[in-house]
C-alpha cells in the first residue's frame, strides 16, 4: 500500500499531467486532484518525479511495498520539508519545524555554530536550521528512509539524492526582442493556469516592473500595496498610477510602527526560524489585513533573481580577475569581523565567507552574472525570500501565489544570456522590454526601490526600542553576546556617541547599525519564544495539532 503522508503544493502543469498519467481529475478541486496526480505520478517515475512536476510541493509518502519512507521538494525550494533523525534511528518529518515539536524522540536543542551564519545573513542559509538536526530537505531533491523494522517504530538507513541540478545554458541566437516576446508568452501561460476559472485573484503591487507586470497580463481584481506615514519609504503615489492606468482597483495598507512591534511575536512563530528581513515582517502585517478583503494574491517572487534584478549585479568587474573571489549574496547583515565582536563563542569553521564559496563552486564555471545569480539562487532566493513567501501564507492565511516561479519562465532565465539581464545601464532587460510593449515607459523602467521599510527611523523612537534595551540587557543575551558590545552598540545607534575604541570599530559603518542593532534583538527574542519553558508552552497553545496531515490516500 501506497499512502501520501504529506502534501503541500500548487501543480501547474496538472492538465498535462493527467493526460501523460491517465489520471481523471475531472470534478475534483485543486487539493483532491493534486494529490491524485502525485500519487500517480510516484508510482509511475519513483524518485524522478519531481522532474515532470512544474510547480511547488514538498511531498512524503510511505510506501510499504518498497518498506521506506519517500519525500521530495520543488526545485526552486517554494515550499518547505523539514526532516529529524532521533537517537534510535527513527524519521520524523513535516513541511513545518512545528510538526516535530513533541513527536517522540525529538530534542529541542540550539545549533549554537548558525549564529554565526543567520547574523551574517540576516536569516538562516542552506539545509541546516538552527534547530540542532533538524535540516531541510535540499530543493530539487529527494530522500529516502528504508525502514529495517515491518512492524510500528521503525528505525532505518537515510539516503538523499537529486533529480534536478541548477545550471545555466545561455543561448547566443536570440535578441532582446525573441526573449521578450518568449518572456510575454511564458507569463500568460504561467497566469493562465496558476489559478482556477473560480477563483478571483489579487495581487501586490509596488512600484516597480514586477509587480506592475503580473498586474498588466493578469485578470487580478485590486493591486495592494504596504504604505507607510512617511511617505519617503512608501511606493503608493507610483502603484496607485499604474492600478489607474490598466483600469483596476487599488488599495493602499497602512503598516504602522505599533502594528510591527506588536506582530513580531507572532511573525517570529510563524516563521520558526529568526528573520532579520525588515520588509518581511512589514509584509506579514500587511497581509494580515489583506486577509480579510482577499483570498488570493500574486506576488512577484523570482524576478529579480531570475532576471539579474539587484544593483549589485551591475557590477561584475568587481569579483573578475579574482582566482577563488566571495560574493556574500544580495544581502549581508555583518562581516565575520563584527560578529566576532559581539558573539561570546566565535568557531572559525562557521565563517560566513566560507559558506558562500562552497555554496557558490558549482556556478564558478559561467561568466560571472551568472555566477552570482547561482549563489543567490542557492542562497537568499530559497532560504529567504521563497521562505517568507510560505511562512507569510501560512501564518496569515493568505494564498500567495507567484507567476515568475513557473519552470516555463525560470527556463528562460537560465537559457538567456546576461548581456539581455544586465548591464551597466540598467537590469532586467529583456523583461522591461517585454513589460514596455502594456505599460508606461517610465513604469517598465523604473529604478527599483527594494520594498523599503522606514524601520531605522522607527528604532530610534523611545516609543518603540524599550523591549530592544531590555533584552539587551536579558539572560538570553549575557549567553550568547557580549553585553559591554551590544550596549555600545545601540549607544552608538540611538546617540551618535562611543568612546575612542568603538568610534574606530564603527567608522564608515553608520548607515549599518540600525541592521545590527535589529538583527541581534530578532535572535535574542526568537529564543526567548523557542527554548524558554513558559513562553514556549505559551505559544504551542495556541498552535495546530503537529499532525495535520491530510487523510492517507492509497492506491
Amino acid at each position: 500500500m501506497i499512502e501520501l503522508k504529506a502534501y503541500e503544493g500548487l501543480i501547474r502543469n496538472f492538465a498535462e499531467l493527467a493526460e501523460e498519467l491517465q489520471v481523471s481529475i475531472e470534478g475534483c478541486a485543486r487539493r483532491e486532484r493534486e494529490e491524485l496526480l502525485v500519487m500517480a505520478a510516484y508510482r509511475m517515475w519513483g524518485a524522478q518525479m519531481g522532474a515532470h512536476i512544474n510547480g511547488q510541493f514538498a511531498i512524503v509518502i510511505e510506501d510499504a511495498e518498497a518498506g521506506e519512507i519517500f519525500s521530495t521538494r520543488d526545485p526552486l525550494g517554494a515550499e518547505l520539508l523539514f526532516y529529524y533523525v532521533t537517537g534510535d534511528g527513527r524519521l520524523l518529518y513535516g513541511t513545518e519545524i512545528k510538526a516535530l515539536f513533541g513527536q517522540t524522540g525529538f530534542e529541542r536543542k540550539l545549533d549554537e555554530g548558525l549564529i554565526q551564519y543567520y547574523l551574517g545573513y540576516s536569516y538562516v542559509p542552506g539545509e541546516e536550521t538552527l534547530f540542532e538536526g533538524v535540516r531541510k530537505l535540499e530543493p530539487g531533491g529527494y530522500l529516502r528512509f528504508y525502514r529495517n523494522e515491518n512492524d510500528g517504530a521503525v528505525a532505518g538507513d537515510l539516503e538523499l539524492g537529486r533529480y534536478w541540478e541548477l545550471s545555466f545554458e545561455p543561448d547566443e541566437s536570440k535578441s532582446l526582442d525573441d526573449w521578450a516576446d518568449e518572456l510575454e508568452a511564458a507569463m500568460e501561460t504561467s497566469l493562465s493556469c496558476i489559478c482556477d476559472a473560480e477563483e478571483q485573484p489579487d495581487s501586490f503591487l509596488s512600484g516597480g516592473v514586477d509587480s506592475s507586470y503580473i498586474l498588466a497580463k493578469s485578470r487580478a481584481r485590486t493591486g495592494f500595496c504596504a504604505v507607510y506615514a512617511d511617505q519617503k519609504a512608501s511606493e503608493e503615489e507610483e502603484a496607485r498610477k499604474t492600478a489607474e492606468y490598466l483600469g483596476r482597483g487599488f488599495e493602499g495598507i497602512e503598516v504602522t510602527p505599533e502594528e510591527f512591534f506588536s506582530t513580531l511575536d507572532e511573525f517570529l512563530l510563524a516563521y520558526e526560524q529568526p528573520s532579520a528581513d525588515a520588509a518581511g515582517l512589514s509584509l506579514y502585517c500587511a497581509c494580515k489585513q489583506v486577509a480579510r478583503k482577499s483570498n488570493l494574491c500574486f506576488s512577484g517572487e523570482g524576478a529579480d533573481e531570475f532576471f539579474a534584478g539587484y544593483n549589485v549585479y551591475k557590477h561584475p568587474d568587481k569579483f573578475e580577475g579574482k582566482s577563488n573571489p566571495t560574493y556574500f549574496g544580495a544581502t549581508q547583515a555583518m562581516r565575520d569581523f563584527d560578529i566576532k565582536h559581539y558573539l561570546k563563542k566565535y568557531s572559525s569553521n562557521r565563517k560566513t565567507g566560507d559558506f558562500m564559496k562552497e555554496r557558490g563552486q558549482g556556478g564558478r564555471k559561467y561568466d560571472t552574472v551568472s555566477w552570482m545569480l547561482y549563489v543567490d539562487l542557492r542562497t537568499y532566493f530559497e532560504a529567504s525570500i521563497l521562505f517568507n513567501s510560505t511562512k507569510i501564507s501560512r501564518g496569515t492565511g493568505l494564498d500567495i501565489r507567484m507567476p515568475y516561479c513557473d519552470l516555463r519562465i525560470f527556463d528562460i532565465a537560465r537559457r538567456m544570456p546576461s548581456k539581455f539581464k544586465v548591464d551597466k545601464s540598467g537590469n532586467k532587460l529583456a523583461l522591461r522590454k517585454a513589460a514596455a510593449r502594456v505599460l508606461p515607459e517610465e513604469v517598465a523602467y523604473r529604478k527599483k526601490l527594494g520594498f523599503p521599510v522606514p524601520i531605522s527611523g522607527w528604532l530610534a523612537d523611545p516609543r518603540f526600542n524599550g523591549d530592544i534595551r531590555r533584552a539587551f540587557e536579558s539572560e538570553t543575551a549575557k549567553k550568547f553576546f557580549k553585553v559591554g558590545e551590544l550596549k555600545a552598540l545601540l549607544d552608538k545607534f540611538l546617540t551618535g556617541k562611543s568612546n575612542l575604541w568603538h568610534k574606530l570599530r564603527y567608522r564608515g559603518n553608520n548607515a549599518a547599525l540600525w541592521r545590527r542593532v535589529w538583527s541581534i534583538y530578532i535572535f535574542i527574542r526568537w529564543y526567548e519564544l523557542f527554548f524558554t519553558e513558559e513562553n514556549f508552552e505559551k505559544a504551542r497553545v495556541n498552535w495546530d495539532s503537529p499532525c495535520k496531515w491530510p487523510v492517507p490516500r492509497s492506491l
